[in-house]
């Protein structure tokens, strides 16, 4: 046991320090890369290409960049902050991300940030050729962080008899970050992924009949992205309440499958797979377990 005390508070005593420090540079670097290469815009831009030295110990505004926000529908604001080293002060930089704002605040908040490295010195940014390259000493060593930018667009190229062009780093090329909201256009209140279930609870409820046979509330399920279906709950004459997604009817902690007929009891108006049975739950819906 002698022996097992002082290793465990030296693991502890890792863990604390590399709480502390932070990111690391790879990890800085792979961050901002995963994002910052579809920016579409810069701008704020105070020092380029030269080193920051200046206010010391004052967390400052360095560059605000414009990136697409998940699924590329919105846009959101990160900023790039950064605190000379000054006495007692380390050098850091943080990146936040806003939303809903037209430009970043001068100084960083108190909320989570985007990335963040401590230990910085001699920090210098370059913003050039669709690239932004950082230069730092980090760790006693220089560090260079190179992200190219090639959705940033600086104007439109005109020549004579020849249609406009996007002056960019590839005329025509434009990475997109997609994921499964993507293929709406940004107008869209359309409800609903392709991967809501009922029997996860993410399935969106469109339509609810109460016991009185009334329509609880508005009926949304023409706004369903990938259609809707009926569960059986209170045998009403309209139909029962209906859910935005694609129908698992009769499988497993899925809603039952309506049977079509009108009958006595509640459990028999409801059809699931043959290893299963229809049992109401805690909303008087008819599942399948």
């Amino acid at each position: 046991m002698k022996f097992i005390l002082p290793f465990l508070l030296l693991f502890s005593s890792c863990v604390i320090n590399s709480e502390q420090k932070g990111m690391s540079a790879p990890e800085f670097d792979l961050k901002l890369t995963k994002e910052w290469i579809y920016a579409t815009a810069t701008a704020n831009l105070k020092y380029n290409n030269e080193v920051i030295t200046r206010p010391p110990g004052f967390e400052q505004l360095v560059m605000e960049l414009t990136i697409p926000s998940s699924g590329g529908l919105t846009t959101v604001k990160h900023c790039l902050y950064y605190q000379v080293p000054y006495k007692e002060k380390i050098g850091l930089l943080k990146v936040q991300e806003i939303i809903n704002q037209t430009e970043c605040p001068v100084s960083a908040s108190e909320d989570k940030a985007l990335a963040f490295l401590e230990g910085v010195n001699n920090f210098k940014i370059i913003v050039a050729n669709y690239k932004i390259i950082m230069n730092f000493d980090y760790d006693k060593k220089k560090v260079e962080i190179i992200i190219p930018t090639p959705n940033i667009e600086l104007g439109l190229v005109h020549e004579k008899y020849r249609p406009l062009i996007e002056k960019r780093l590839v005329s025509g090329l434009r990475l997109l970050k997609l994921n499964e909201d993507s293929f709406d256009f940004a107008s869209n209140k359309y409800l609903g992924k392709l991967s809501d279930r009922f029997a996860t609870g993410t399935a969106i409820r469109c339509q609810q009949v109460n016991k009185d046979c009334e329509t609880v509330g508005e009926n949304r399920c023409e706004q369903c992205r990938y259609g809707w279906y009926e569960v059986v709950d209170f045998q009403c004459p309209q139909g029962g309440s209906k859910f935005c997604g694609q129908n698992h009817c009769g499988e497993k902690n899925e809603p039952a499958c309506p049977r079509g007929v009108k009958v006595v009891y509640p459990e028999d108006a409801g059809i699931c797979q043959n290893d299963l049975a229809p049992t109401l739950n805690s909303e008087k819906i008819l599942i399948c377990q």
